[in-house]
């Protein structure tokens, strides 16, 4: 199956082939609240703390302060490998709202995606990194129109290939929708995971209690099945139970 990138989320790399294939994109979709933020920290955390693999994180939604407060409530100390050179977190956020920053890492034009992936590719060499999240796929467009927007993820997708950086490509999807916010996402990636809220039983009339299940759609050189996990989020993040309830 080729090499493998380990995901650092319990359960989830035997459903995989034993983690994501090396040097590739894999689209992270899910409705609001799903847990993509937690899910892709995860990853850039533990592929810094367990596998000595730098990665940069890519915000362009939550400023860098708040990923590390978020972290922290798993207990992962994003700022500990930042100062080891191991974790970049590149804040895209600050800019798009029009407030300054004080990070080492920061977007310095909301115009340029040429100069914006020009940036990112600068770092990953910097540092070797091997792990990019960019968060999410609907910010980092600068433009409403088709063909623009398809030209620009064709083009964040060359780039990425280039730092042979195995990425996480983060899209909010709204539900019943499908599986990307665009329809351009999935042509640039080799993989496909969605995360999903499924309504369980109601306990009262018009009260239903939601479960979390996460889907391989698509995962390029794995034998994998189509079907959906459950996955929970508690103090060590997310745990996928490959034996558990098929929803």
């Amino acid at each position: 199956m080729g090499d493998r990138v380990k995901t650092g989320i319990k359960g989830l790399d035997e459903l995989i082939g034993g983690g994501l294939p090396r040097s590739s994109s894999i689209l992270l979709s899910g409705e609001a609240g799903t847990g993509k933020t937690i899910f892709s920290l995860q990853y850039i955390y533990f592929g810094a703390k367990d596998f000595g693999e730098a990665g940069i994180y890519v915000t362009f939604e939550e400023k860098p302060e708040e990923l590390r407060r978020e972290a922290l409530q798993f207990g992962w100390d994003l700022k500990k490998y930042e100062d080891q050179k191991k974790i970049v977190i590149l804040d895209a956020a600050s800019l798009r709202v029009g407030v300054p920053t004080d990070e080492s890492f920061y977007v310095k034009s909301d115009v340029d995606i040429k100069a914006l992936l020009s940036r990112l590719f600068e770092i990953a060499m910097d540092i070797d990194a091997k792990r990019i999240v960019i968060d999410s796929l609907p910010a980092f467009f600068f433009s409403d129109r088709p063909e623009k927007m398809r030209d620009d993820i064709y083009m964040m997708g060359r780039v990425l290939a280039e730092t042979k950086a195995t990425s996480i490509l983060i899209t909010e999807i709204i539900r019943d929708q499908g599986y990307s916010r665009f329809g351009y996402e999935e042509f640039i990636t080799r993989g496909v995971i969605t995360m999903h809220l499924v309504e369980g039983e109601k306990t009262m009339p018009r009260m239903a209690e939601y479960k979390r299940s996460i889907f391989i759609r698509k995962m390029r050189e794995t034998n994998h099945k189509i079907k959906q996990y459950p996955f929970s989020i508690n103090e060590q993040g997310i745990v996928v139970y490959p034996q558990g309830e098929i929803y």
